[in-house]
């Protein structure tokens, strides 16, 4: 796949939609996603080719004081923004891997983590509004794929110290499934 995936969180609202503004202008790039979060932050995802994500980030780093994190994924699994688009299948007898952040930019990069360590994919990616500002990725997979990814993308947020909390559940009741994907 030609695109990459880039986000900014913003440390507020007003300046990070004008950034954002001057990002798009910068650069040709797509908005994926735009969202105002708890508390007062403000956060842009954005695609395209990989010079052009490039761009556009490197015009937020000059507002650096306004930035409080960013990425850009070079080749972002499709699952991901499967998950952004609501779109997903669920195999109710696979297992569940959940896993909790503090923050949504570490979180998305954990969820490629995820999807391209083992036989995974993503069910739902939670950002930030009713969390707090926190994210929360869901997926699935077989057992020994789910255990495969999840420890990897542990090891990731660890490093970056934004792990809240991580479940496995090897066999979800079907009730499971049906309240949390919806």
């Amino acid at each position: 796949m030609d695109y990459a995936l880039g986000m900014v969180e913003f440390k507020n609202i007003a300046m990070g939609i004008t950034v954002t503004d001057l990002m798009v202008k910068a650069a040709n790039v797509s908005i994926v996603k735009s969202l105002i979060a708890c508390p007062g932050k403000y956060m842009v995802i954005i695609r395209g080719k990989l010079s052009a994500v490039n761009a556009a980030i490197d015009k937020s780093k000059e507002y650096e004081e306004l930035v409080t994190d960013y990425f850009i994924l070079g080749n972002p699994h499709e699952s991901i923004f499967n998950s952004f688009d609501g779109k997903y299948e669920i195999n109710k007898d696979e297992a569940m891997g959940i896993i909790e952040t503090s923050n949504v930019p570490c979180l998305i990069e954990a969820a490629d983590i995820i999807a391209k360590t083992a036989r995974c994919y993503i069910l739902k990616i939670k950002m930030a509004r009713e969390l707090g500002g926190k994210a929360l990725v869901l997926f699935a997979g077989e057992v020994a794929a789910v255990e495969a990814s999840s420890k990897a993308a542990i090891r990731y947020v660890t490093e970056k110290d934004k792990l809240i909390s991580h479940s496995i559940i090897a066999s979800p009741d079907p009730m499971i499934w049906d309240a949390i994907i919806k």
